[in-house]
């Protein structure tokens, strides 16, 4: 698992710890921001976390809190007006996070440089505005000492979370407030009311005796329409059988009840009663307090914290997973089991292809349909496409007649579309919501939920997408360290075959030059063996012997020594006109005892009527005794070697062939290579000189010499000589 994986994952359990531990509800409100900085002081290693609210005016925020960890401590106080930073305060309203990695430069941010980031040693920013209902009431800023940082999307990502949270406590906090004003407010009514303003009802086992002022304003009866009455005409129906029994078991302890206005409107209050001794008789005086604005505001937090660990839920199932596609059926999956609709969906379109798909589904099975070709009418593809924002509407609320044919083709009641806010430059998403059996009235808590939802979901993706990313990278630096290790490996073996030749070549070189030491040596040694006088009579023949051998002996020296000195070597021609068919006769002569130690028949086809040629007769001599005794070297007794020339055009084509083994094909293109043998020729004597000699002689003629690729048995060898001089 990379780094960057990790510490998304450190921070989301982090965060999700930190969102279980806050006691929302009644808390101290400086506590749990004092948790929230501390916390994420240490989780994202920062000198300084500060909290920052707007003033009443907007012209400036002061700082309410402030974490720093060395020396440790919470201090407050400091202020900044919007008119000396208005290039920070105007990146507040337009960016959901000021990264500025370098804050000394960065344009944002810079302002602050010489009154406030130099002399506290602050090199780097991560601040994030504070959102509450649509308005923007603070920021929460994290400040590096030390060199620049370089801060990472895991990091932004978690700080944004963290301001949504301290949003969250902002919200309870004011709720809390609210809810302790109201009742206050019932408490000074209570005790107010117990002298006129409550409604208070007096009866007698359930027959209203009077009522007060109160009573009237709140049932919308009069108190001629209510005495003589009994209790239940104010009583819900729901409410009915508690209250007789209440009637016929009174109790003074406080109890809650539904009750019913002359409207028909549903009320919540509080009934406490007392007997009391009332015109000479025992009757119940009732004290009814009206306390549906309390009951529905308690629902409305109840519901919103079931919402935030709801959405807490959802978000850590769908970021649980770098998959994209999981994130997306994972989504649809939780929508659809959250709103207990029919259909769930999220298309994926691609503005620069403007292709438009599916990417996931959640159906009930009786609802199930064909959304790739509801895609692809174009009324309701446009309906889509053309959604900037939330959007919810009905089949009774569409003025298109063709959309509402779709809509009733494909059983949409009521549809719910909401965008997800992924890459602005990439694919676009969008989650939409289908009720098939009945229209629906999709409520505003409903929509909000989707719509942090579709947050939580951007993050997922954009996390998916930074994971493939990775993947990527890794991918591709593995495939690069591959490629270097086959280059190195690649390298050893041709410094193992380097070491190879070398040691071939030590031994041919001093196998070739023993050869005629050796020969030489034996006719001296017969010589002296045969005559044991002072004066030896040598014949002729056995001077051309010795003088043969040791000028094989000195043309190898002389040849090793040219090679090694240059590269490539070069020759200093005798350039005589030359008839090929005589000189080719002269070698074959020469060769003779060789040609029958190996059994080998020789095939001359030069005619004696060709052109003189331009040529060096020693050099050319050599390529022919180089080519002949190569092919007796490479090849078994008997063979039949056929030399032929011919003229074409300005110069003469030769060839030698043979009726051998032949050349391998993958060896071909390294014939005339300096010291190449062959893979088969391990056994062989020889350094791998004479084809490569031959190449230099007839390139320094001006020729060509190469091996052709015959289909017949055997080796060919053909070198064109011009037969104009170039040299």
């Amino acid at each position: 698992m990379t780094p960057v994986i990790e510490q998304l994952q450190s921070l989301n359990r982090i965060l999700v710890e930190l969102a279980r531990r806050q006691p929302f509800h009644g808390a101290n409100f400086a506590e749990i921001l004092q948790d929230i900085l501390c916390t994420s002081a240490r989780s994202l290693n920062v000198a300084r976390v500060s909290l920052w609210f707007y003033s009443g005016d907007r012209q400036h925020i002061e700082c309410a809190h402030l974490f720093q960890q060395s020396p440790q401590g919470l201090t407050a106080g400091m202020k900044l007006t919007a008119s000396d930073y208005p290039c920070y305060f105007a990146a507040l309203k337009e960016e959901r996070t000021i990264t500025a990695h370098d804050a000394w430069s960065d344009p944002r941010t810079q302002e602050f440089r010489h009154s406030y980031l130099e002399p506290l040693g602050v090199t780097s920013l991560l601040d994030v505005p504070i959102w509450v209902e649509g308005v923007m009431i603070g920021i929460l800023c994290y400040e590096h000492i030390g060199p620049p940082r370089q801060w990472t999307v895991a990091e932004e990502q978690f700080a944004a979370s963290l301001a949504d949270l301290v949003s969250l406590v902002v919200e309870s906090r004011d709720r809390h407030r609210a809810l302790r004003a109201l009742e206050e407010s019932e408490a000074r009514l209570a005790t107010f009311f117990q002298a006129t303003s409550e409604a208070v009802i007096i009866h007698e086992q359930g027959q209203i005796l009077d009522v007060n002022a109160a009573t009237e304003r709140l049932f919308g009866y009069t108190a001629t329409e209510l005495v003589g009455q009994s209790v239940l005409l104010l009583t819900h129906p729901e409410s009915r059988s508690l209250i007789l029994e209440r009637i016929q078991q009174p109790i003074d302890a406080p109890f809650e009840a539904l009750a019913r206005t002359k409207s028909g409107d549903a009320l919540i209050v509080e009934v406490q009663g007392k007997s009391i001794l009332y015109q000479g008789r025992w009757a119940r005086v009732v004290g009814i307090r009206d306390i549906t604005q309390r009951k529905t505001a308690e629902q409305n937090v109840r519901l919103a914290a079931q919402r935030q660990q709801l959405l807490a839920e959802i978000a850590l199932r769908i970021r649980q997973t770098l998959e994209l596609p999981e994130i997306l059926n994972t989504t649809v999956v939780e929508v659809r089991r959250y709103l207990l609709s029919d259909r769930v969906f999220i298309v994926a379109y691609e503005p620069r292809t403007a292709e438009i798909q599916i990417v996931a589904a959640a159906m009930a099975p009786e609802w199930h349909t064909n959304l790739e070709a509801l895609l692809q009418n174009a009324h309701y593809r446009s309906r889509l496409l053309t959604t900037p924002t939330t959007l919810s509407c009905g089949q009774t609320e569409i003025l298109d007649p063709h959309l509402r044919q779709v809509y009733e083709a494909h059983h949409i009641q009521s549809c719910l579309l909401i965008p997800i806010h992924h890459q602005p430059q990439g694919a676009c998403f969008l989650l939409g919501v289908h009720q098939c059996d009945r229209q629906r009235e999709w409520q505003p808590h409903e929509r909000a939920f989707l719509e942090q939802l579709a947050i939580q979901v951007a993050i997922a993706l954009q996390q998916a997408a930074l994971y493939q990313q990775l993947a990527a990278l890794n991918a591709n630096l593995e495939q690069q360290v591959a490629e270097r290790t086959e280059q190195l490996q690649q390298k050893m073996r041709e410094l193992e075959e380097l070491n190879h030749l070398k040691d071939v070549f030590l031994h041919a070189v001093s196998h070739d030059l023993r050869t005629p030491v050796l020969g030489t040596l034996m006719v001296i040694n017969h010589l002296l063996q045969s005559d044991t006088s002072d004066t030896i009579a040598v014949p002729r023949s056995t001077l051309t012997c010795i003088q043969h051998s040791q000028q094989r002996q000195l043309h190898l020296i002389e040849t090793l020594l040219h090679i090694d000195g240059e590269q490539p070597p070069t020759f200093s021609l005798a350039i005589a006109p030359t008839s090929l068919a005589t000189l080719v006769k002269e070698i074959l002569a020469d060769l003779q005892p060789l040609l029958e130690k190996n059994k080998a028949t020789v095939k001359l086809n030069i005619p004696p009527t060709l052109p003189l040629v331009p040529v060096d007769p020693i050099q050319l001599r050599r390529v022919y005794e180089n080519l002949i005794t190569n092919a007796l070297k490479h090849n078994p007794p008997g063979i039949t070697i056929t030399l032929t020339a011919e003229a074409q055009a300005d110069s003469i084509y030769c060839t030698v062939q043979d009726n051998g083994v032949g050349i391998c094909p993958d060896q071909r293109s390294r014939l005339f290579d300096l010291y190449y043998r062959g893979s088969e020729s391990h056994h062989r004597t020889g350094i791998g000189l004479g084809l490569y000699l031959c190449r230099q002689i007839i390139t320094a003629h001006g020729g060509e010499i190469g091996a052709e690729e015959s289909q017949v048995q055997g080796a060919t060898f053909w070198f064109r000589i011009p037969l104009a001089s170039t040299t």
